[in-house]
């Protein structure tokens, strides 16, 4: 049985991947730093990815076959960059030679002014966090570049802020110019589990929607998944917001390499919905 470790396992990838991949077979360890009650599978692990020594003597125990590195800090961390290059270079530094190493990555690492971006695009970062995960990426042999990761229920931070704005009755204003790959979780987690089997997966790989959607059609999506008519919705400009405009990702080689489709948010919203036993028009 191989035994993979998945750090992030509480966050809203982690524990989605943590639940396939120990449906799969997968002996699963799932490192959390400080919620234990978002886990959904696995072995728990608790596991400071900044405390040099303790990824060490956690990787000696573990002796995982697959590292899947999805744990991100939050967006408000102090020190939001030197925690990620810190992360992903205790995991390189200490881990096994003969394990499949597996970083997840970020369109945030270009500018948006050159869509659709390629799996071999130079980085372009705008902010801290893209700058950290464009640092990050060189540190890997493999590496998955995603973006926006959505899911149709509650516990998404894709949802939930969603949720938070409506019940305190505020407006939501959604960016109407600014366009992702948005990717399902559920989708996505099974193209990752499906690539670490794939001997032709190596170096960096664009793996999100194959169609991009803007924030505010994303928005209004979720909300409708979620059975929310009554939100008040403003289509707004990130045009001064110095946000990247158009982070298109190009998935053609993934598309190549999984057997599973790449959903579209449509397709993913009628695969979800079909899935609803209790749904009704």
């Amino acid at each position: 049985m191989k035994k993979v470790l998945i750090t992030g396992g509480s966050g809203d990838l982690g524990r989605v991947l943590c639940e396939q991949a120990a449906a799969k077979g997968y002996a699963v360890t799932a490192s959390y730093l400080t919620r234990p009650s978002r886990l959904r599978a696995g072995t728990p692990l608790q596991l400071d990815l900044n405390d040099r020594e303790a990824v060490k003597a956690a990787l000696d125990r573990v002796q995982p076959h697959i590292i899947l590195h999805t744990a991100v800090p939050p967006m408000s961390a102090p020190n939001l960059r030197a925690q990620i290059v810190a992360s992903a270079y205790h995991l390189r530094t200490f881990c096994p030679r003969e394990t499949l190493l597996v970083f997840l990555s970020t369109d945030m690492v270009f500018d948006g002014t050159q869509p659709p971006y390629a799996d071999d695009a130079p980085p372009s970062p705008l902010s801290a966090y893209g700058q950290a995960k464009a640092e990050m990426e060189l540190m890997a042999d493999h590496v998955i570049r995603t973006s926006l990761i959505y899911d149709f229920e509650r516990g998404n931070k894709q949802t939930e802020w969603l949720l938070e704005k409506v019940q305190r009755g505020e407006t939501l204003r959604l960016y109407e110019d600014e366009m992702r790959s948005a990717i399902w979780v559920v989708n996505l987690a099974e193209a990752i589990l499906e690539l670490i089997e794939n001997p032709f997966f190596s170096g960096a790989l664009n793996v999100a929607a194959p169609t991009a959607v803007s924030r505010l059609t994303l928005g209004e999506k979720l909300l409708e998944a979620l059975g929310i008519a009554a939100a008040r919705i403003e289509a707004v400009s990130s045009a001064s917001t110095g946000r990247p405009a158009n982070l298109t990702l190009d998935v053609s080689k993934a598309q190549l390499l999984l057997k599973k489709p790449l959903l579209s948010l449509e397709d993913a919203y009628a695969r979800w919905r079909s899935s609803q036993p209790a749904y009704t028009e």
